[in-house]
């Protein structure tokens, strides 16, 4: 019996992954020599053979500068199979000294930011088909103090204001549950884009739909289309008791009509929600549009407007719907519902002053460098889609020197119930005092 025993396979710990890491970088980056900050480290059993992801934040004279990393995925036997890396050769630092200190940062923070309101959702109250979520208090990580002049900067809680357009309230259209799998294929057939020559559609029955703030079965309708030896696929998932839309994807090729702009974008997309979640549509404001190009192998290059609506009523955070528009055609390609489950009649108050005291001090007030994120450009390699898991700069970078607010890692688990002003466990909503959180390692 010993004998046919599987072998147990063999299993490496965080030091030989961290050393094998150290190695590597010393040998092919030795430019990397300013301190690398551990971010994090975790071992994938998704796929076999194991693989262990090592990740390391920049630090500039004891200083975090996130906008250059190493993130490393390492083998049992120490071979690098994968690797993302943004690196700044000529780093340029600021000529002048900083002038706020981080508690005068601290108190910035503490005069400018608003706190928003989103719900949570703990995992041992919502057993049921009905969830019930708790309003915590949030936050954006988006802040920054400016060290040198002192400025705030940061916009993150607030619509921008450019695309601050809230949909109307005309439509009347109501959505039925969907409660068999004719009725499911007949709303999806309503809502997708069916390939031309599609095989016959697949259709089933999920409990774990994308939008994770609902509770129940969800359905799946699938067609699929042959492209060579290879297929595309076009895709709706609809929430069974509301008969909601809660995320729509195409990867297939469309034919084009004529090439769009904006506001047809803005109106093709208003329409949609219109008519797929009428219930929510007129509590939507559009937050921001942008055109992109797609990284499908079907569909590489194509043109699309991204159009992101939230539903933002009061200062809370309800969440966002996400919606492709193809350039070429206006064809609605991609929506992903995030909603926080169904919108509320009457808004709650808060006291967002003790509220907004009591989150910060979950924050540390950190000095960081910071530059604006690159655009990186995805490229194909061996018929896999990459964004440049190498970035390498030569030309000169400057950075600046500002002040963010990091969660304090003990703070990780819990979250600012908005309505009692009390700290909650995040999977079961069990109430904690401050000096619990700050006793725990």
């Amino acid at each position: 019996m010993a004998a046919n025993a599987a072998p147990t396979e063999v299993r490496i710990d965080q030091v030989q992954v961290q050393e094998y890491a150290t190695q590597y970088i010393k040998k092919e980056y030795p430019f990397a020599k300013d301190p690398l900050l551990f971010v994090d480290y975790q071992e994938n059993t998704f796929v076999k053979p194991n693989f262990y992801n090592i990740r390391y934040m920049r630090a500039i004279d004891g200083i975090r500068y996130p906008g250059n990393y190493i993130n490393l995925d390492i083998d049992k036997t120490g071979k690098v199979v994968d690797k993302q890396i943004l690196w700044d050769k000529n780093v340029q630092l600021p000529e002048s000294e900083p002038v706020i200190s981080a508690e005068e940062a601290r108190a910035k923070f503490t005069e400018q930011l608003v706190p928003t309101f989103s719900q949570v959702f703990p995992e041992q109250l919502n057993k049921g088909e009905k969830k019930i979520g708790i309003y915590e208090t949030v936050l954006s990580d988006e802040w920054q103090v400016d060290a040198v002049t002192g400025k705030v900067q940061g916009d993150m809680n607030q619509p921008a204001l450019e695309q601050n357009t809230k949909m109307s309230s005309t439509n009347k259209e109501i959505v039925q549950p969907v409660d068999s799998a004719e009725k499911a294929l007949k709303r999806a057939s309503e809502l997708a884009l069916i390939p031309t020559n599609a095989l016959n559609p697949l259709i089933y029955q999920v409990v774990d739909g994308l939008n994770s703030n609902l509770s129940g079965h969800f359905w799946k309708v699938i067609w699929r289309k042959p492209i060579g030896t290879e297929y595309c696929s076009s895709s709706v998932e609809i929430h069974q008791s509301t008969g909601e839309l809660t995320s729509l994807s195409n990867s297939c090729p469309l034919d084009g009509k004529h090439l769009i702009v904006e506001d047809e974008a803005k109106q093709i997309s208003a329409d949609y929600l219109k008519k797929v979640i009428p219930q929510v549509a007129s509590a939507l404001t559009l937050y921001a549009i942008h055109e992109s190009s797609l990284t499908l192998p079907t569909r590489m290059g194509d043109k699309v407007y991204t159009l992101t609506y939230t539903a933002n009523l009061s200062g809370i955070y309800y969440g966002h719907v996400s919606i492709l528009i193809d350039i070429q055609s206006g064809e609605v390609i991609s929506v992903n519902n995030s909603l926080k489950g169904t919108l509320p009649a009457d808004i709650p108050q808060f006291d967002e002053p003790k509220l907004k005291s009591m989150l910060l001090k979950a924050y540390d007030v950190t000095p960081t460098y910071y530059t604006p994120p690159l655009n990186l450009i995805n490229k194909k390699e061996d018929e896999i889609i990459q964004t440049n898991p190498v970035t390498i700069t030569e030309d000169p970078v400057k950075p600046v020197l500002v002040y963010t607010l990091v969660r304090k890692a003990n703070y990780s688990n819990y979250f600012l119930d908005a309505k009692d002003a009390v700290w909650r466990d995040f999977s079961t909503a069990k109430l904690i005092t401050v000096d619990q959180i700050e006793s725990r390692k």
